[in-house]
């Protein structure tokens, strides 16, 4: 998924800390419909039309709209969007898009309500946002209703593969949550498949959010992805870029390669860890912690002194590592 700060995984935050800290939980697929059928979706609108401006901030206007699916004809349409489709979006381009009039009624889930903001425009695994480019290929990939026949097959487990491939993040994004989404493609990946995927995580210059769903599918399908991926995982930790911001766009990537490391209970080297404990996100300083615990638990100390020495260290860490360490001593002196 590309947002503005970072991918966050599919799976469910608290059952990856549970993996990560070392309890005891099962991995389970999470719920997550594969983008094709998501566009398609009984509460879904899908068009394709001309990009026109944008009328006020985080909102675009449509034209020459041809709705294909889920709503009433119309001329032009203005949707909400987030910053990535605002900065995606160029005028007079043709695009296929989804937006979503309703949402669930905050007194029941049951029941659908109108949007009080007005349409918005689609945010799912794959689709994030829902605004491709409106060529050939994805007309015709896009267009038609999902079914069994064009999608099940081995044919589009070959263009699905291929999809990684393509110069645009957005498909690479959108293929890497159909291979992550829909069971029957999964259910065909061979050795050749498996060895691809492993290599396309580790690409810097593919889409980040289509990384994560790789490495992510890694993690929760085991015997359908392989199991060679601890490799991959202490390799990401080893060259992915450390930021000193809150936010990192690879954040999902790098959650997810710990998570790898613990389900094998793979060693890797500790400076390779290290330089994860000053970045600029608590979160990950506090995986990169828990990790080097598990290897080498005298270390954990000298390297947060270490973090808490550097006068660039974020506000946020900086906090963090502080409070650690304060539990980190308190617990020495009642082992004492």
């Amino acid at each position: 998924m590309n947002t503005p700060s970072a991918f966050l995984p599919c799976l469910g935050l608290s059952a990856l800390s549970a993996l990560l800290f070392g309890l005891s939980v099962a991995v389970a697929a999470p719920v997550v419909p594969p983008p094709i059928n998501a566009l398609w979706d009984r509460d879904t609108v899908l068009a394709e039309a001309t990009f026109a401006d944008q009328p006020e901030p985080n909102a675009l206007r449509f034209v020459d709209v041809r709705v294909v699916h889920g709503g009433d004809a119309r001329s032009e349409i203005v949707v909400r969007s987030d910053d990535d489709a605002v900065r995606m979006a160029k005028p007079g381009t043709r695009y296929v898009l989804a937006w979503q009039e309703t949402q669930g009624s905050p007194s029941t889930k049951k029941r659908r309500v109108m949007r009080p903001d007005g349409p918005q425009l689609l945010m799912s695994p794959g689709l994030s946002p829902a605004l491709l480019e409106a060529r050939p290929e994805t007309r015709e990939l896009l267009l038609q209703p999902p079914s069994a026949e064009r999608l099940d097959g081995p044919a589009h487990l070959r263009r699905s593969m291929a999809g990684l491939r393509s110069d645009d993040p957005q498909m690479q994004s959108l293929f890497a949550a159909e291979l992550f989404a829909r069971s029957s493609l999964r259910q065909q990946l061979g050795s050749a498949e498996q060895r691809r995927l492993r290599a396309f995580a580790l690409r810097r210059d593919r889409a980040v959010a289509a990384r994560s769903l790789v490495l992510e599918a890694a993690l929760i399908f085991p015997t359908l992805y392989g199991n060679d991926w601890s490799p991959v995982a202490a390799r990401l930790l080893a060259r992915e870029p450390v930021s000193s911001a809150p936010a990192q766009a690879n954040e999902g990537l790098l959650w997810t390669a710990f998570g790898i490391l613990q389900r094998d209970g793979t060693r890797v080297p500790i400076r390779h860890l290290a330089r994860w404990v000053a970045c600029g996100n608590g979160a990950l300083s506090e995986l990169a912690l828990h990790a080097i615990r598990r290897q080498a638990p005298t270390r954990e100390l000298p390297l947060i002194e270490e973090a808490l020495a550097a006068p660039t260290l974020a506000a946020g860490t900086r906090e963090f590592l502080l409070e650690h360490r304060r539990r980190l001593l308190m617990m020495s002196e009642r082992r004492d």
